[in-house]
């Protein structure tokens, strides 16, 4: 079976759910911003770089950043952005040195690893003082015109999904981090999100899903979002 693959372009301004993917990644690291202050000369390493967005993001904010991963073409996407290298892995994982960096990020790649746990604990021992995380949210508002056996906020190459409070458990009890704030990034309101979208366009249900939705039902976002401190 043939899985899906992190997109290699994308456009936000046509696909909501594209907008989204950067969204996460700036809801993150303004929460790093927001609890640390002047984040100037500090390093971050970004597990999993993907297009490097985070790359591009964090150096504006004025970290010295760098970032693996394991697709070659992301990673030459990626050095367009900022420093980036092939991640080679040894049974799944990569061999991270400890407390490298002063902020690791990690954002929407454990839910695709086998096991997130140990991979949890690699960039706990990577960062100096925090690692920020993303994965998709498993708790969302139902979507009550599909059958709710059925949860499709999670596609075919995900291997793991959490809620906060699940994720919380794996962070603070098994990977000794301490939790300092969570971020939120968009919810969405199934069937109201559809019928903005179809009738008023993606820049109003982004407003919505962003603004008002987002504030309704704050955990009940796309990501979980969260900056963690090791113990």
């Amino acid at each position: 079976m043939s899985i899906n693959h992190l997109p290699y372009t994308i456009d936000p301004k046509k696909n909501r759910f594209h907008f989204y993917e950067t969204l996460w990644k700036v809801k993150a690291l303004d929460l790093l911003k927001k609890e640390v202050g002047d984040l100037s000369g500090l390093s971050l390493f970004d597990y999993g770089c993907g297009r490097g967005e985070t790359l591009e993001l964090s150096s504006e904010m004025g970290l010295q950043s760098e970032g693996w991963d394991v697709d070659p073409e992301c990673v030459k996407i990626s050095k367009e952005l900022g420093d980036a290298k092939v991640m080679e892995l040894v049974d799944g994982r990569a061999v991270l040195p400890e407390e490298r960096w002063d902020v690791v990020t990690c954002f929407h790649v454990l839910e695709h690893v086998e096991a997130p746990k140990l991979v949890l604990q690699d960039l706990a021992r990577a960062a100096k003082k925090y690692v920020l995380v993303a994965v998709p949210n498993l708790q969302k508002v139902p979507n009550f015109r599909k059958p709710k056996s059925v949860f499709y906020g999670v596609n075919e190459g995900h291997l793991q999904s959490w809620d906060h409070a699940t994720f919380l458990n794996l962070a603070e009890n098994h990977c000794g981090l301490k939790l300092v704030g969570w971020a939120h990034d968009a919810t969405v309101l199934p069937v109201f999100s559809e019928i903005i979208s179809r009738v008023f366009g993606t820049k109003s249900v982004i407003k919505l899903e962003t603004g008002l939705f987002r504030k309704m039902f704050p955990f009940w976002g796309h990501s979980i979002i969260g900056l963690f401190e090791k113990k």
